[in-house]
């Protein structure tokens, strides 16, 4: 038996409503991978210091965290920048072992600058 035209609306509408939702959660994720390149591209050259695999940052390690700060010190101007860095830094390191807090503090040291952005293990970014 055929369904009154009213009930067909609402199903079509509703299709359309979840549809669009999906369509814009895919968006979203898409937006963040793209919003994180700069630091996918550039941070991992620091992650073997920072998880202790070597004793000191290497050359690239430092020239690619010197390349994020100016990133950052461009865009950090925004809050919503300063927590898009921790959330991508956040979300790289998620599942893996975890950094030396003492090599966090360390790394500004041996690469000769002053970190712009925040890096740790867990860290909450809607207060950064």
């Amino acid at each position: 038996m055929p369904r009154p035209v009213g009930q067909q609306l609402v199903l079509i509408m509703l299709v359309l409503i979840s549809g669009s939702a999906m369509a814009r959660q895919d968006q979203q994720q898409q937006q963040h991978i793209s919003n994180c390149q700069d630091v996918t591209e550039y941070f991992p050259y620091c992650l073997v210091f920072l998880k202790g695999y070597t004793h000191r940052p290497s050359q690239q390690c430092c020239v690619h965290i010197k390349l994020l700060n100016v990133i950052a010190k461009g865009d950090y101007k925004h809050i919503h920048e300063r927590r898009r860095f921790c959330q991508c830094i956040e979300d790289m390191v998620k599942g893996t072992s975890p950094f030396i807090p003492l090599r966090i503090r360390a790394l500004p040291k041996y690469c000769r600058m002053k970190l712009g952005f925040p890096i740790s293990n867990h860290r909450d970014c809607s207060r950064v």
